[in-house]
């Protein structure tokens, strides 16, 4: 009988060049789909920045109508001399019982300015402010609150603005133009008082130019066509120790950095000044390390109030002088592709492109101008 031999059927298997365009097609795919994943990613993100933006406007609301005012960021202390009393808060930290933080406000001693002790007797003074963790508010001071961070932001705890390192904000109360600007086409008196949607005052050196009460009845252009709060870029950066003084890192986005911008004297048109702006090379780390780094603080310095000057994602610049009144040139900016999210005196929210024609921009940042300029 003859043997029978099973014979075993064997598949051919792949050959290094098939696998190679395997995965050669699998790495293309995956290149493909990664940047619709980041869009997905990035809307959601941008979708919550805008219901931050959201809860702040209706919280903002509900504190005015309580108050009857809207909330007050003070600029300074309310003594000129140790003991400095109170001040220096913003109005984030007025409106944290509307955003269901009770706690941490009842957790901050109001009676305490807050920065660490010193004279403020000139604007000069105002200059290097600093919030150590000795500091009896530094514990609320350094509280993440997440309402008041856009998820698109990078954050990080630096010692910036002392070594409480406290907790940084993404965003921006309006408060208009500058002091003694002529207007968007020079033909108005030059600016006495603020124009935007947000009160501020330094208790202990009140100026004329700031505005202690503000309530949505004087914003006579309408709620719905002025701007109340919005986006502002976070400086994450660490200073640099060199034999001149602290520099700046390398690689900043301009709309973190602040350049000179002259004396707050100067009555410009608006488009003067953003002229103005643009002509400087070099920013300076003393304005532009606590930009965006403390949002209990009403520090000017800490830009917690933004103005409508800059085109949005443009630079900051500061103002020689107005370290103690808020008159400082803030600009709206934000991680988002294109644009914005920003919240109107009525409450409600839209993304502004950065293309928005720049006489619109400066007409929704003025609360009683009568411009006739619709909102986008």
């Amino acid at each position: 009988m003859a043997l029978q031999h099973n014979r075993i059927s064997r598949r051919p298997a792949f050959t290094l060049v098939e696998l190679l365009v395997v995965v050669a097609i699998i790495g293309i795919l995956v290149a493909l789909l990664l940047p619709a994943v980041q869009s997905v990613r990035e809307a959601a993100r941008r979708m919550q920045c805008a219901n931050n933006l959201k809860q702040i406007s209706l919280a903002i609301h509900n504190y005015t109508g309580a108050m009857g005012s809207l909330p007050l960021t003070t600029t300074g202390p309310s003594r000129t001399s140790q003991p400095s009393g109170n001040g220096f808060y913003s109005w984030l930290a007025m409106i944290l019982p509307q955003i269901e933080q009770q706690n941490v406000y009842q957790s901050i001693q109001f009676n305490h300015p807050m920065v660490d002790e010193r004279n403020f007797s000139t604007s000069s003074q105002y200059l290097n402010l600093r919030i150590s963790a000795s500091h009896i508010n530094a514990g609320p001071a350094r509280f993440m609150v997440g309402t008041y961070l856009c998820p698109s932001e990078s954050v990080e705890m630096t010692s910036a603005m002392g070594t409480a390192a406290v907790a940084p904000g993404s965003y921006a109360g309006n408060i208009g133009w500058i002091r003694g600007t002529t207007g968007i086409d020079g033909s108005a008196a030059p600016l006495g008082r603020t124009n935007g949607a947000m009160p501020m005052i330094n208790p202990a050196s009140p100026d004329p130019w700031q505005m202690r009460n503000l309530s949505f009845r004087d914003f006579k252009d309408g709620t719905s066509s002025t701007a109340m709060v919005t986006e502002r870029i976070i400086n994450n950066a660490e200073p640099i120790s060199g034999p001149f003084g602290s520099s700046l890192p390398a690689g900043l986005r301009k709309s973190a950095l602040s350049f000179c911008a002259g004396s707050g004297s100067s009555n410009r048109r608006l488009g003067d000044w953003v002229t103005y702006c643009n002509s400087v090379s070099v920013p300076d780390p003393l304005y532009s390390l606590p930009h965006g780094r403390s949002w209990i603080s009403g520090w000017t310095l800490a830009a917690n109030l933004y103005m409508h000057v800059m085109p949005i994602n443009s630079r900051n610049c500061h103002i020689y002088g107005g370290e103690d009144d808020g008159t400082n040139i803030v600009t709206a900016s934000s991680y988002h592709w294109g644009g914005l999210n920003m919240a109107y005196a009525d409450g409600h929210v839209s993304f502004v492109s950065e293309t928005i024609d720049r006489e619109v921009w400066w007409a929704i940042g003025s609360r009683n101008g009568s411009e006739v300029m619709q909102a986008p």
